[in-house]
């Protein structure tokens, strides 16, 4: 009995479970720290264009490394490259923590300098991620299709979505305790996503992420027009949820504590979104009735519009949780959609991770960069304004994606 106990744990210690494990580590990390980011960058002298900056600059770094990684390396194994990613994020954790004590300690607050040495180290962590996530994402789904893919992505998306609920809650609480806390705790929760990725071994251990082959017929859908139709109206609404995470993330933190609100109650307020998020993942990763259906992709495009408009005219926290409420759930849904659409159909999964990690990194970048320009150069609800111009458009090009499909049919009959 105690041989046969032992050896279930070894294999659940080298199974998928770990992936899992790693999953949450590495997102309760980023998290904590990226939530608190525009706190730690006001406190150390940054202003609201700087704010901006700081994530867009660690999306730039992670979608430029992502592409010149598949480039320049060709085949990636992917237990080393989401190593080493997982140390060079720790080391730049560790840099920014020094940083920003140094700043603190030794009076050096709005020194330029050390506040672009901070975003600077921001960079440098994202792109490591370039060899995290895509990888990470593509061990887990590799060789899967149909009932199967669709229950480890929904695992999959639980274990970061549920980091995603405490990451933020513990960074707010943090941050108003002191400036480096939230980066000292990144830093020692990728040092435990290390460990658990040493211990982790299962399917396909080569992956190449610029190498895939046609798509292959999927049940359910009509045809493969159908599916990759499908896949760009899906990466609309990605990118058009990742610009509002990005405009939300970073310069709704400054207008919230504006408004007389603490830094916990705003960790709070994206605890709410993170719940919200990691439910609607959970659910949609155990069922099956909104595959192929293209008119929920234009709901949520509409929907998304509601928090931004709720954050303009609300004052209220009543009215900003359920913004977030609103938001989590549509993310939720956009995230799962485009994660799934390009998986099935798709005999190497790691081309169309990457896509899918560019399309979301291209969001933060022009939700966050241009959010902090707009804030800090026209007005503090510009960025919202901006955020509903982009839904906009999103929504035009996909009811043009929609209604093209829809003519070819008709004319091919």
């Amino acid at each position: 009995m105690k041989g046969t106990l032992s050896k279930n744990l070894i294999n659940t210690l080298h199974d998928v479970r770990p992936l899992y494990g790693a999953a949450f580590m590495m997102a309760i990390s980023l998290n904590a720290l990226w939530t608190t980011m525009p706190f730690i960058v006001r406190n150390i002298g940054g202003s609201e264009d700087h704010v901006g900056y700081a994530w867009a600059a660690n999306m730039l770094g992670y979608l430029v490394c992502l592409l010149l990684a598949g480039a320049a390396l060709g085949r990636h194994n992917p237990k080393n490259t989401t190593r080493v990613a997982s140390a060079v994020i720790f080391v730049s954790s560790l840099m920014m923590s020094i940083v920003v004590y140094l700043v603190l300690s030794k009076e050096l607050v709005g020194n330029i300098t050390l506040i672009w040495t901070v975003i600077a180290a921001g960079t440098v962590a994202g792109a490591a991620m370039s060899l995290f996530w895509p990888f990470l994402m593509s061990w887990v789904s590799e060789d899967f299709e149909g009932p199967t893919l669709n229950r480890r992505l929904g695992t999959y998306n639980g274990s970061w979505s549920s980091a995603a609920i405490i990451g933020p809650l513990l960074g707010g609480i943090l941050v108003e305790t002191n400036t480096v806390f939230p980066i000292v705790f990144a830093a020692a929760g990728v040092i435990f996503c290390f460990l658990l990725l040493n211990i982790a071994n299962d399917g396909s251990i080569q992956s190449s992420p610029f190498s895939g082959k046609d798509d292959k017929p999927v049940a359910g859908c009509e045809n493969i027009a159908s599916l990759k139709r499908l896949r760009w109206m899906a990466r609309i609404s990605l990118f058009s949820s990742w610009a509002c995470l990005g405009v939300t993330r970073s310069q709704f933190a400054l207008l919230f504590t504006g408004l007389g609100f603490s830094e916990t109650y705003f960790g709070i307020m994206v605890t709410i979104f993170g719940i919200c998020n990691f439910a609607v993942m959970t659910i949609i990763g155990r069922c099956a009735f909104w595959h192929f259906k293209s008119v929920l992709l234009l709901a949520v495009q509409v929907l998304l519009s509601v928090p931004l408009l709720l954050i303009i005219y609300g004052r209220s926290l009543s009215i900003f949780a359920l913004s977030l409420i609103i938001m989590g759930c549509c993310f939720g849904f956009a995230y799962s959609s485009h994660l799934y659409y390009g998986a099935c159909g798709s005999k190497k999964r790691s081309i169309q991770m990457v896509i899918h990690e560019t399309t979301l990194s291209l969001g933060v970048i022009v939700g966050s960069g241009a959010g902090g320009y707009f804030a800090k150069n026209i007005g503090l609800y510009w960025p919202y304004r901006f955020a509903l111009i982009l839904l906009a458009i999103g929504l035009v090009s996909q009811l043009v994606l929609l209604l093209k499909g829809r003519y070819t049919r008709e004319s091919a009959k």
